[in-house]
């Protein structure tokens, strides 16, 4: 109804439909580039009036893979919440496919995952270095070393994260560099939360290779017990990502600023 309006108003059609897509004609290109300058201008407003009565308002939709959404993230809204409790925020949390597709479609302003994504439309930046490590019950017959080698680890049961999940793609992505056939893994069970795959291999099921950020009650409780694999590393970066294309509000640059400034990170994003 509020397409047909526009093009009522307009005297023209907005909108090239048919059965599988939707497409702007070229009226609709043109109202597009005057909405986008129209946003900016409001965007303006908003920031100069913030800066004059010191209250910054809005809305910020993100996404967190499930790593940075259940242990990292709820902390830094919550932090950047007490600094502008006018603004509301909004978290989704999936996996990084996910996220990924939803920042692309702008369902989401910004997506924090820990994989580095593909995709021509998306710009990317680090902002926080996080280790995996694997994980083996309490009372494994390996659990009380420090290293184990590369052929002991594959020769474990694994409980492992679902397809799409970004510890699961750096996990494959170092293996295979290691010339470890992914096929040779005796993947045992395939879960579909961070929480889900701790409760698997503190029962038994298995060892996995879990974010240290995701562990450390576990670890104080002495229900999982942490190995390295020797010569083998594990650092990855979390990273912070956007549509390219898009203009961002004055509430999104912000948090984007302090969420780099709490993590220490002084990346090189710059949003229109």
């Amino acid at each position: 109804m509020q397409i047909k309006s526009l093009e009522d108003h307009f005297g023209t059609r907005l909108f090239e439909r048919n059965t599988h897509q939707v497409n702007l004609t070229e009226a609709g290109r043109i109202l597009y580039s005057y909405v986008e300058k129209i946003l900016s201008l409001v965007d303006e407003a908003e920031k100069d009036i913030s800066a004059l009565t010191g209250c910054m308002r809005g809305t910020l939709s993100i996404g967190a893979s499930f790593t940075l959404g259940e242990y990292v993230i709820p902390q830094v809204i919550g932090r950047f919440k007490n600094q502008y409790p006018q603004v509301k925020v909004f978290l989704q949390v999936t996996n990084t496919e996910q996220i990924a597709k939803r920042v692309s479609k702008n369902i989401l302003d910004l997506g924090l995952v820990e994989s580095h994504v593909d995709d021509q439309e998306l710009a990317a930046s680090p902002f926080l270095q996080d280790e995996l490590m694997v994980v083996l019950p309490a009372g494994h017959p390996l659990a009380g070393r420090k290293y184990i080698s590369l052929n002991e680890f594959v020769a474990l049961p694994l409980v492992l994260r679902e397809q799409g999940s970004g510890t699961r793609k750096v996990t494959e992505e170092r293996l295979k560099e290691a010339g470890v056939e992914l096929s040779a893994l005796n993947v045992v069970m395939e879960l579909g939360s961070t929480e889900a795959v701790k409760k698997a291999v503190e029962a038994g099921f298995g060892a996995s290779i879990i974010s240290m950020w995701a562990v450390q009650k576990e670890l104080k409780l002495c229900t999982l017990v942490p190995v390295r694999i020797k010569g083998f590393s594990l650092l990855r970066n979390f990273y912070l990502i956007y549509k390219k294309n898009r203009s961002h509000t004055s509430v999104v640059k912000e948090f984007v600023s302090f969420i780099k400034e709490a993590s220490g990170i002084a990346g090189s994003l710059k949003l229109r």
